[in-house]
């Protein structure tokens, strides 16, 4: 069996993730609101926009809402693009939907150290295509 390449694999999650956010997000007609803005678009318009960088790799794929421990939210290309990811709103409305101090355990998540292996990589990926097909049935 050859041997994954992390930076291959991590680039397939990003895809993974970014797709099931934006698309579990997503009312009956496909259409999804901007995190930040609340402009509302099909959600292959959209991107998917992190609080913290995906630089930070312990919450780059942090998505768990309902646990109100979520890094990434659909955002329309101008807010995630052009205006940096509107982090000071991005965490105001963290802390709005999911409790005072969210957007501070994230921020103090984010500098933890993790280095993921390749598999660990394919492991969730394989995960958010999975919940992402099951929208979709």
């Amino acid at each position: 069996m050859p041997k994954l390449s992390k930076a291959k694999e991590k680039k397939k999650l990003d895809a993974a993730l970014s797709r099931y956010v934006r698309a579990s997000n997503a009312d009956d007609a496909g259409y999804v609101s901007c995190f930040t803005c609340g402009v509302k678009k099909l959600w292959k318009e959209l991107d998917c926009g992190h609080f913290i960088t995906r630089a930070k790799l312990a919450t780059r794929f942090l998505y768990k809402p309902l646990d109100g421990l979520t890094n990434v939210q659909p955002q329309c290309k101008r807010c995630n693009g052009f205006l940096g990811g509107q982090q000071f709103v991005f965490a105001q409305k963290l802390n709005e939907i999911y409790g005072e101090g969210t957007a501070e355990n994230i921020l103090f998540l984010s500098n933890m150290h993790v280095d993921f292996t390749a598999e660990e990589y394919q492991e969730m990926r394989t995960h958010y295509d999975d919940l992402f097909r099951k929208l979709h049935k």
